[in-house]
Order: structure tokens, then C-alpha cells, then sequence
């Protein structure tokens, strides 16, 4: 029996029992190279964001490093994603920060909309045209979902919820929708610190490009690092040139804030690219990140 299964068996069996179980205080240690850039820029104590959580592996190892004082919100709208997404939440024994999970997405505008899963890849769901998704997937059979849609503004205003620290958006080419419904939120003075899935291939199912996103971030004073495999590299976006050529086989990007993140953008000088340290694996992009197809 697999270790994980063998432990959740366990402690299944000590509940049943009645017995008393403490939650386990192991700290984080990243197994990835995403996972070292949290570790580099989540304090205890913060509130983090996570757009697009999927089966939950992000919204766990960020409530790991806020800890017991810190509070994640966790936003996933394709049902059966969901409720893997609860589950696996369930599961985990770790202490951490509460994690708050919200049935619905982030976009533009508040309201239902389908939401499309190429084959049974439910991590690749997106708000993309359908035909437009079957494209950029080979064209791979399409599954649509009815889905609830918030945006930023909204959500902040019905529940009250603390302003984000971290936001993490992952949103297979949505990330445009996630910000412009966010306009209220930002003009009002938000930074949060930005962790942006940027991949051409998924924004061009939407019909705009890297530029936008990236554009509509500098205009309110963020600047960029992208993911790449050699490391962080820190590039100024432009219409002909949104990211440096290496972020072709990368798909995150860091956006910050210099006057309101400098000293957690610090803790990530040796992840930048030419800094001797061991960089944890990146997983490769599905296709090359070009601007052109």
C-alpha cells in the first residue's frame, strides 16, 4: 500500500476510534520550482489568493507557509474539480492557515457561463470559445460545465474578505478577464504580489496576446520576472517583445510592486538566472510559448 494511502487509512481508523490526532508540523519544503518562488515571497500571517485552484496542490502549500495566522481563499468553478478540490483538503494533515473554498471563478463580469474541458483534461478548463479550445487542444473532444463567475470587486464587496497579499491566477488564458474584473479593487490602491500564468497559446482562444495582460499591470507600476528554466529573469514588456526569449518554455510570471514588495522580491536573487543555486524542476509547457502561432 502507497505511503500516503497507508497514512490516511491510519487516521481514518483513529477517528473512527475516537482517538485524539495532532496535526502535523512539518515546514514546507518546495518540490518545484514554483514552490521555491512561494516559499521566496509567502510570510506567516499573509492572505493569499489562489484563481483557478484546481485539485488544490497551490492553495495547500500556500496555507503551509502563511500558517496559522495567515487565510487562504481558493477559487475553482468546474464542479468535479471542486469537490477533488474539498476532498484532498480533507485529507491533508498539516497545520496551516484556514483555507476558504469558493465554488466559482474569477472573471470579468458577475454570472453563469460554461466552462470547457478538453478530453479529460480538467485542469486545462477554460472560459475559451469551444471551438476555439478544441483548436488549441488538438483537437481533442470538448466537455462543457455550467460554472459561476465572480469578479474581484464584487467578491471583496459581498463577503468582506482582507485585501490578498499573494494572488496566484491561473486561469488557462483568462487571466486578462481576472484582472479587468479587479479595476475597482486596484484603483482603490491594491498590490497584491502576483504570481500570473502568462501562456500565448490559451490568450489567443480569447483573442488578445500577452501584451495586454502585462500592459494593463504596468500601467499601475508593476514590474516583471519571468519563470524560465534557467531561473528568474527580470524583462521590461513591450508590443513586439512581451517576455524574454527564454519564457518559451516557461509559463509564470512574478509581477511586484519595487516600492511595496522590495524586500520579498530580494528573497528571490538566487533564484535569478546565473545565480548558483539549485533550481528545482520547472515542468516544461504543453507547446512552445510563442506570441505568433
Amino acid at each position: 500500500m502507497a505511503p500516503k494511502i497507508l497514512t490516511r487509512v491510519k487516521r481514518a481508523a483513529k477517528e473512527l476510534l475516537g482517538r485524539t490526532q495532532a496535526p502535523r508540523r512539518e515546514q514546507p519544503r518546495p518540490r518545484s520550482f514554483e514552490q521555491q518562488i512561494y516559499s521566496a515571497i509567502v510570510r506567516p500571517g499573509d492572505v493569499c489568493f489562489d484563481v483557478g485552484a484546481n485539485q488544490g496542490d497551490v492553495a495547500i502549500f500556500l496555507s503551509r507557509l502563511a500558517g496559522e495566522t495567515g487565510r487562504v481563499v481558493a477559487f475553482e468553478p468546474v464542479w468535479p474539480t471542486f469537490t477533488t478540490l474539498c476532498d484532498n483538503l480533507r485529507w491533508d494533515t498539516h497545520l496551516k492557515a484556514p483555507i476558504l473554498t469558493v465554488p466559482a471563478g474569477l472573471a470579468d463580469t458577475d454570472g453563469q457561463a460554461l466552462i470547457h474541458v478538453p478530453g479529460d483534461a480538467f485542469p486545462m478548463a477554460s472560459m475559451a470559445r469551444p471551438d476555439r479550445w478544441r483548436d488549441a487542444h488538438m483537437d481533442a473532444p470538448v466537455t462543457s460545465y455550467q460554472a459561476r463567475f465572480l469578479t474581484l470587486d464584487s467578491f471583496l464587496a459581498w463577503t468582506r474578505e482582507a485585501l490578498p497579499d499573494v494572488m496566484k491566477i491561473d486561469v488557462e488564458g483568462a487571466e486578462l478577464l481576472v484582472l479587468r474584473g479587479a479595476a475597482g479593487t486596484f484603483a482603490a490602491g491594491a498590490r497584491p504580489l502576483l504570481v500570473v500564468e502568462v501562456f500565448a497559446p490559451w490568450e489567443r482562444a480569447f483573442g488578445y496576446g500577452p501584451w495586454e495582460s502585462l500592459s494593463w499591470l504596468g500601467d499601475r507600476g508593476y514590474r516583471f520576472l519571468f519563470a524560465c528554466p534557467s531561473g528568474l529573469i527580470e524583462h521590461v514588456p513591450s508590443p513586439s517583445t512581451p517576455f524574454p526569449a527564454e519564457y518559451e518554455q516557461g509559463y509564470n510570471i512574478l509581477a511586484f510592486v519595487p516600492d511595496k514588495h522590495n524586500e520579498r522580491v530580494r528573497s528571490l536573487d538566487p533564484l535569478r538566472s546565473g545565480e548558483k543555486v539549485e533550481l528545482l524542476p520547472m515542468d516544461p509547457p504543453p507547446m512552445p510559448n510563442r506570441i505568433t502561432a
